[in-house]
């Protein structure tokens, strides 16, 4: 994370090339990207209970899209509270527990595919996109250590251990609480996520809007102020990055998520934007609105600006 924001601050990363997905090289395997070049920093291939298509399949689509990085970011749920319901991952079309064998295994798979396709000009990273709640916080810092990843994106996806973010179960939580006890709650796990120094980047930083927006109300595109400041704060403070993620415009949202409000507060408090991701959890999925919201991230930093580099000092 470290050399990466130093390229950064030197000016060797321009915003093009944070902004097409270059992402955070965990293992120092940085390489300068041309500015024409995207990437889809969160996709979930069928070792996420929720989604389908191979690594092969994503892989083969990604060359078709000329995308030039991919990187897989398959789900890493492992809250004992919902120990029916999340610490599973699928192999070969079978359920198995989230093992650290199981894990290794994925990642194996991840490495065979850079093998075959950097060759042709795809660059394929290995991912986990990892659900936080504090409660579990030593135990992914112990688990997340062990494993050969080049790239942690943390998420918050369940509160009092429900998944917000899930349709089946979020409206159950929704009945529980006002909006604001739920952004209240939700940014305050989020801090803690930051903090815990275990993450490149965060994902999806407002998806309680997925849900959200339909029980709640227009109301939830402000609900936010007054508590995602702090946060963003500790982004910088904790070298942190943030996504821009497009998955919601899929669900019917205008905006992407982090919503426009937050994305411009973001962006001049100097959070970093490490990644674009679609969230894909079907290849279909692949790189859609990556290069829409990249445009839109620019257009922000000329009204805003704020000062973009064009190339290496």
């Amino acid at each position: 994370m470290k050399a990466f924001l130093d390229l950064l601050v030197q000016g060797v990363l321009t915003l093009n090339q944070i902004s097409c997905g270059v992402g955070v090289p965990r293992n120092n395997s940085y390489r300068e990207k041309t500015l024409e070049s995207f990437s889809d920093y969160h996709v979930h291939p069928d070792y996420s209970l929720d989604a389908s298509g191979t690594i092969d399949q994503y892989c083969q689509k990604a060359l078709e899209l000329d995308l030039k990085e991919i990187c897989f970011t398959t789900h890493y749920d492992t809250d004992p509270v919902r120990k029916d319901e999340d610490p599973f991952m699928r192999i070969d079309g079978k359920i198995v527990p989230l093992s650290e064998e199981n894990v290794e295994r994925y990642i194996e798979n991840v490495r065979r595919a850079n093998k075959i396709y950097s060759p042709m000009g795809l660059s394929v990273k290995a991912g986990l996109e990892v659900d936080y709640a504090p409660h579990i916080e030593e135990r992914l810092r112990k688990d997340l250590a062990s494993l050969d990843l080049d790239y942690i994106l943390g998420a918050v996806h369940c509160l009092d251990h429900i998944a917000i973010s899930a349709s089946k179960e979020a409206e159950s939580y929704f009945k529980r609480k006002s909006l604001k006890e739920l952004c209240q709650e939700y940014y305050k796990v989020l801090g803690k996520a930051v903090k815990s120094g275990l993450f490149d980047a965060i994902a999806h930083l407002d998806i309680y809007r997925k849900y959200g927006q339909d029980f709640y109300g227009e109301e939830i595109l402000i609900a936010h102020r007054g508590l995602v400041e702090p946060v963003l704060e500790l982004m910088v403070e904790n070298d942190v990055g943030m996504e821009i993620n497009t998955g919601l415009l899929r669900k019917g949202h205008k905006e992407f998520s982090p919503g426009l409000e937050i994305l411009n507060l973001a962006l001049k408090m100097n959070v970093k934007i490490i990644a674009f991701g679609s969230d894909a959890h079907k290849v279909s999925h692949l790189g859609k609105d990556i290069k829409e919201a990249y445009r839109l991230v620019e257009k922000l930093k000329r009204e805003a600006k704020i000062k973009i580099e064009t190339g290496a000092k």
